[in-house]
């Protein structure tokens, strides 16, 4: 297999200062090559944002689903105390399918000082976007409650339950939660000049207050252990989850309220352009606000992980004063379709 196209596209783009750090990683019918620049490896860390939504907090959501510690209906008044009565009967699937209502709203210092409980607390007592169930709306927030209800039902942390139940069964060499700011052989993903006076390089503004990533995301990875994930989920691993939950997990449960959503998968549907023309509908996979990415698509054979510090080098441009995101949206869409050439210049699609 051959990425002439796409080498010659991410050469234009590091000419162009669009990121200085990738790895792009294409596996169609077992077949695999990989791009990566000159300072990235397999094991080099990225900030995977929110691709930790997949990569953690749902996978371990339906994997507790799969050995009977939760249900898709159970609501957030099992977990937590106190509930208004207008989001007391929010459910998993809700949380998974970003139709809860619970909007992203900043965590605040103080509610961190109380623990997880103020933190869950705040983020309940959060004005609801609409009826739970009535729409769609991406929720940060509450795949951080997510998150909390792991470590409610295993009583360890969100990372030892990730180290238990992923980690250590598909045999990753470095990823996890938190890495130190001098650490060795990891690309550089924050948005802002510097993180002066932090003791992690954490991208995302929720996951800084907090000081630790959580089940929104924010976890740092390696493109080897994205790929064994993805070789997981392609074979349909029960390591993961039951493989009767793969077929529930990749359908899309929102429909005309808003964005295609699984199981905390997003699905690609006639709206959706950053897969560009290598994912058809009904494909699934997960952004990271850095510039990273996943998609798969099972009757194609197919996955596609993009990594990159794109999002730091969008602000970088206008000399950290702000950035236009969808810079970075175009950024995949164009990774993706120089794929989509090379594939199909191959006879490969």
């Amino acid at each position: 297999m051959n990425l002439n196209n796409t080498e010659k596209l991410i050469d234009k783009m590091l000419k162009e200062k669009d990121f200085d750090s990738y790895a792009v990683l294409v596996s169609k019918d077992g077949q695999e090559r990989v791009l990566m620049s000159d300072n990235v490896n397999k094991d080099t860390y990225f900030d995977i944002a929110s691709m930790g939504k997949v990569l953690v907090t749902s996978t371990l959501i339906l994997n507790a689903v799969g050995n009977e510690k939760l249900s898709l209906d159970d609501t957030l008044d099992k977990f937590f105390d106190n509930m208004p009565d207008e989001k007391k009967l929010i459910t998993i699937k809700q949380l998974l399918t970003h139709t809860s209502g619970i909007a992203r709203c900043p965590i605040l210092p103080e509610s961190v000082v109380g623990g997880n409980i103020a933190v869950a607390k705040q983020i309940i007592n959060n004005p609801l976007l609409f009826k739970p169930g009535t729409h769609q709306q991406y929720s940060c927030n509450g795949m951080i409650l997510l998150g909390y209800i792991l470590e409610k039902i295993y009583g360890k942390t969100l990372e030892e339950v990730f180290d238990e139940k992923i980690k250590k069964p598909l045999g990753y060499t470095r990823s996890k939660f938190n890495i130190e700011l001098d650490e060795l052989n990891a690309a550089v993903c924050y948005r802002t000049e510097n993180v002066d006076g932090l003791a992690h390089p954490w991208d995302d503004e929720n996951i800084r207050i907090l000081q630790t990533s959580a089940g929104s995301g924010g976890q740092f990875f390696t493109l080897g252990d994205i790929d064994k994930f993805m070789k997981a989920v392609m074979r349909k691993d029960p390591t993961l989850y039951p493989k009767e939950i793969y077929d529930l997990a990749e359908r899309n449960y929102v429909g005309n309220l808003g964005e295609g959503w699984g199981l905390g998968w997003l699905i690609v549907d006639e709206k959706y352009n950053q897969t560009g023309k290598l994912f058809p509908i009904g494909s699934c996979g997960h952004c990271g606000h850095t510039g990273t990415s996943l998609f798969f698509n099972r009757k194609e054979n197919l996955y596609v992980i993009i990594l990159t510090n794109a999002t730091r080098f969008a602000n970088m441009k206008n000399d950290f004063k702000g950035y236009d995101y969808g810079v970075v949206e175009k950024m995949r869409e164009n990774l993706h379709n120089a794929v989509y050439s090379d594939l199909s210049e191959q006879g490969l699609l």
